[in-house]
């Protein structure tokens, strides 16, 4: 999942990169103003979906590590 996050001042741009992220973005965020595929939020609330978002990747990446390095083979070990 990933996003463009871009400051325009009183207004934070989130831009979906993938299926993904526009999916989350459909499921957590209510209706707001877009600029072309850009959403507009108030810098106010930009911090609480920052924060969503991030935690998504958190999680995303704790599951990843349980996998190992390597994938589910393990990753190789040099001596």
């Amino acid at each position: 999942m990933k996003f463009n996050i871009i400051n325009h001042g009183s207004l934070i741009g989130f831009t979906p990169v993938d299926d993904t992220a526009q999916a989350w973005w459909d499921e957590h965020v209510q209706e707001c103003p877009q600029m072309g595929n850009q959403y507009l939020v108030e810098h106010g609330y930009a911090h609480v979906i920052i924060e969503a978002i991030e935690a998504v990747r958190i999680k995303q990446q704790a599951a990843s590590d349980k996998l190992g390095a390597g994938g589910p083979m393990g990753s190789k070990q040099q001596a």
